[in-house]
């Protein structure tokens, strides 16, 4: 081989090599671009599966159940009867669904049909604002969608808030579809807050309007007492019914059970009722005691649980009214 056909070659295995560098170079670098947008994706549709999680659906449901609440109440109020404790949760699942609700179907037993569900023009119902869900995804080019809603259930995990849940699938997926997370039977929970919500057997019993707000005080003391007893502020207590039990005229205790009291400066108490409003409605006077530290309230009386509370030693049985 002559020193032309050496150069030659070597300048062609050069020129090879930096063809096939460039080609390696620019195939890693795409393959890198491919890699990172999948990663963003990724962490993307983990950011809004978590949001959509913690916060959307949760929210959702919470704002249905507040609304479908203000229903009951208002249905509670214009007829003066408390709901069938065995329609609670099929009103709740009905009014968060359909905006209304109709025992036994149309035209029959009673109807619960209220603007609360679209106040303010705003779709309250739980499939619409789970499309408005679905619009907030598409903006972030992601696809939500869900199957049908399983009956809505409500109850007690704590006694100032309600639970409203669901069972429900799901998926969320990338616009190209190529990367996707799914849920199958995934239990969905929104917390509803009980303040401001009407309390119906203030309703009922009393014919008012009060708004349930929970008791702060840094002393429990007659002070606190007297300040719960003028501005009608709750105490949770387990000898009383839980708010769900308040709308269906269910008086028994509750672990997650609330109470006000009743101010005998306008609501005379004769009888020597207690003064807990649960015990005042149902007319219970057992084993209580006259709270002889509240002299501007006549005929005040709680018992011990309520006592204790607030620190109250002083207070008197008045042997002809027990029982």
């Amino acid at each position: 081989m002559n020193k032309k056909s050496v150069v030659f070659t070597l300048i062609s295995t050069v020129l090879l090599s930096v063809i096939l560098i460039s080609f390696l170079i620019q195939t890693n670098n795409r393959a890198n671009v491919e890699v990172q947008k999948a990663n963003v994706e990724v962490e993307t549709l983990n950011s809004f599966t978590k949001t959509l999680n913690e916060k959307y659906l949760p929210t959702a449901l919470k704002l249905s159940a507040i609304q479908a609440t203000r229903s009951i109440n208002d249905y509670i109020e214009d007829n003066g009867i408390y709901l069938d404790v065995e329609n609670l949760n099929d009103t709740y699942d009905e009014l968060m669904k359909m905006g209304q609700y109709v025992e036994g179907g149309a035209g029959l037993g009673l109807v619960i049909d209220s603007d609360y569900m679209y106040y303010g023009g705003v779709n309250y119902t739980i499939g619409a604002l789970f499309e408005e869900v679905d619009n907030l995804a598409g903006l972030t080019g992601i696809n939500f969608t869900y199957g049908d809603i399983n009956p809505i259930k409500v109850y007690h995990e704590e006694p100032f808030t309600f639970t409203a849940s669901i069972i429900i699938d799901y998926n969320i997926s990338s616009n190209d579809q190529k990367t996707s997370f799914s849920y199958l039977n995934k239990e969905v929970k929104g917390k509803v807050p009980l303040y401001e919500v009407r309390d119906p057997m203030r309703i009922i019993g009393l014919s008012t309007n009060v708004s349930i707000t929970e008791a702060e005080h840094d002393v429990w003391d007659t002070t606190a007492l007297e300040y719960d007893i003028i501005n009608i502020t709750y105490i949770g207590s387990d000898e009383a019914p839980s708010f769900l039990q308040r709308l269906t005229g269910d008086f028994s205790s509750s672990e997650f059970g609330i109470t006000s009291f009743i101010n005998t400066k306008f609501y005379s108490n004769p009888n020597l009722y207690t003064n807990a409003d649960h015990s005042y409605f149902t007319q219970d006077k057992d084993n209580n005691c006259r709270i002889t530290e509240l002299s501007d309230y006549p005929n005040f009386y709680l018992r011990t649980s309520h006592r204790n509370k607030y620190g109250l030693d002083d207070c008197t049985f008045d042997e002809l009214f027990e029982g």
